[in-house]
C-alpha cells in the first residue's frame, strides 16, 4: 500500500474522530446550558448535516489536492514530506491518545470522555491552525523556496502571455 493511500485512510479516520469529539463537546455544552436532551439531539441533527457537508467538501479538496504538482515538493520540502503529512493528518488521533493517557486516573466516565474530546480539539486546533501555517511560512522564507516560487511564477506568466 502506498504512503498516499495510508495517509488518506488515516485522514479519514482522524476526521471522523474529530467530528465525533466536537459533536460530543457541543452536545455536552448544550446539555450543561440547561437544554433538554430532545433539543440537544434535534440541534445536533441539523449541525451534523452541516458538519457532514463541510467534511465532504474538505475531504474532496484533500483527495483532489493529493495530485499536486512537483513544485510543491520543491518549494515546501518539509510540509510535503510523508512523515510530516502523517503527523498532520493524525493530529486528532494523537491528541485523543495523549488525553486518554493523561486522564486515565479519572473515575468519572463523563469527565474522562470530556477530557479526551477536549484534548482532541485542542491538539487539532494547535497543529492545523497554529503550527502548520507557521511552518509553511518559515518554509516560504527559505532562499531556495523563494527562488523556485519566483521561477514558477515567471513560467506561469510566460504561459499566460502566450495564450493572449
Amino acid at each position: 500500500m502506498t504512503a498516499k493511500r495510508i495517509l488518506k485512510r488515516i485522514h479519514l479516520v482522524a476526521t471522523v474522530w474529530f467530528i465525533l469529539c466536537v459533536g460530543y463537546l457541543l452536545a455536552m455544552a448544550l446539555r450543561h446550558a440547561g437544554f433538554r436532551w430532545w433539543l440537544v439531539f434535534s440541534v445536533s441533527g441539523y449541525s451534523s448535516l452541516v458538519i457532514f457537508l463541510l467534511v465532504s467538501l474538505y475531504l474532496f479538496a484533500f483527495f483532489r489536492g493529493t495530485g499536486r504538482g512537483r513544485y510543491v515538493e520543491i518549494e515546501h520540502p518539509l510540509t510535503s514530506a510523508d512523515c510530516y503529512l502523517g503527523f498532520y493528518v493524525s493530529a486528532p488521533l494523537l491528541g485523543g491518545l495523549a488525553a486518554m493517557l493523561g486522564t486515565a486516573a479519572i473515575s468519572s466516565t463523563g469527565r474522562y470522555l470530556f477530557s479526551v474530546a477536549l484534548g482532541t480539539l485542542g491538539t487539532t486546533f494547535f497543529v492545523w491552525i497554529v503550527l502548520d501555517p507557521l511552518i509553511g511560512m518559515a518554509e516560504m522564507l527559505l532562499p531556495r523556496s523563494r527562488r523556485y516560487r519566483a521561477e514558477r511564477r515567471r513560467a506561469m506568466t510566460a504561459c499566460l502571455d502566450g495564450h493572449r
